[in-house]
């Protein structure tokens, strides 16, 4: 049996297809809807009569962080909540700080401002990465008698800042701290003074009040209110103990939205003296219901800062080439 369609019962033979067969097509496509944008919410705060405190991040550390400032306190703990939007600025605008004083365990916030070469002495429980490793730049001024460093345990860094917030001259100390080594290391924080009640001796601490203080805040509105959405560890002591206080923050709201709970609002406005609006600013280290530490760039940022060169490479590469915190995040993983 043939299998050529002629052959075959019921299929006709049909013609060669050539290019005539085909006919144009005209294809229409319709334009997309054309979607208007809602305007933004009104800005509920605009007319109000108090005190507009938000200011670029640039002009906040120019404005209130005088070069060679006697002391500044960094608020953060850990590889959580630093103020690193901040803390660039400084090396930016390279503002030398005479003494550096950390929460109980200072991080990359500090450590970055040793060895940018802005510190001569810090006042600290701890510099570290936690599980990553040691701080490279401060373990290397402070081997190499470039840094001062001033220890003190953590309770009595926490009881020196509750003294500067009650105006307090000094504050005591729990008799323990009296048999650690700390006393001779560190005289100048640990002193002896009679008891007015009992007789006996006891250490006592000197009240620590930073004349400016670099802190994060989950939210705060214009004013300078603000609110934590994790936790707030040591910044609120450090905000109410200072005497300048520039808040880094991730977003600004309106007054109502950050009041409409106002058990939440822990920080108010009358400590604070700037607001800079900075997202994903205290990268690489975390924002607390916002955004991970980064543990790639810490990494990075330990090998290269165990070197003098590498550590120079490191400004090179994220803070000289990035004249604002929108390039700087351009060049991690964020951007």
């Amino acid at each position: 049996m043939s299998d050529k369609p002629e052959d075959l019962p019921g299929i006709k033979p049909t013609k060669p297809i050539t290019e005539r067969d085909f006919l144009p097509i005209e294809v229409r496509i319709a334009p997309p809807p054309q979607i208007e944008m809602p305007p933004p919410p009104p800005d509920e705060d605009a007319g109000s009569p108090r005190p507009n405190k938000r200011l670029e991040l640039a002009e906040a550390i120019e404005r209130f962080v005088p070069d060679g400032v006697a002391s500044l306190a960094l608020g953060g703990m850990h590889m959580h909540h630093n103020p690193m939007g901040l803390v660039r600025e400084l090396v930016r605008q390279q503002k030398h700080i005479r003494r550096l004083i950390t929460s109980p365990a200072g991080c990359i916030n500090a450590d970055l401002l040793i060895g940018a070469g802005l510190v001569e002495e810090i006042v600290t429980s701890y510099v570290g990465f936690e599980h990553l490793g040691l701080a490279p730049a401060y373990r290397r001024f402070a081997q190499e008698g470039r840094l001062r460093v001033l220890e003190v345990d953590e309770m009595t860094l926490v009881l020196a800042l509750r003294a500067g917030v009650s105006n307090q001259p000094f504050a005591a100390l729990p008799p323990g701290v009296a048999l650690t080594g700390l006393p001779r290391a560190n005289p100048a924080f640990y002193q002896p003074v009679t008891d007015p009640f009992t007789g006996r001796t006891v250490l006592a601490t000197p009240a620590l009040r930073p004349q400016v203080a670099l802190v994060y805040a989950s939210q705060a509105d214009r004013f300078g209110n603000a609110t934590y959405k994790g936790a707030a560890f040591l910044d609120r002591e450090i905000i109410m103990a200072s005497q300048s206080v520039v808040l880094q923050v991730e977003q600004v709201v309106s007054n109502s939205q950050l009041t409409a709970n106002p058990l939440q609002v822990t920080v108010p406005s009358f400590y604070v003296d700037a607001v800079v609006a900075a997202r994903f600013s205290c990268h690489p280290t975390s924002s607390h219901r916002f955004y991970q530490y980064d543990t790639d760039h810490l990494q990075e940022y330990l090998r290269l800062a165990a070197t003098e060169k590498g550590f120079e490479e490191y400004l090179d590469k994220y803070i000289r080439s990035s004249p604002t915190e929108k390039d700087y995040l351009s060049l991690t993983s964020l951007g």
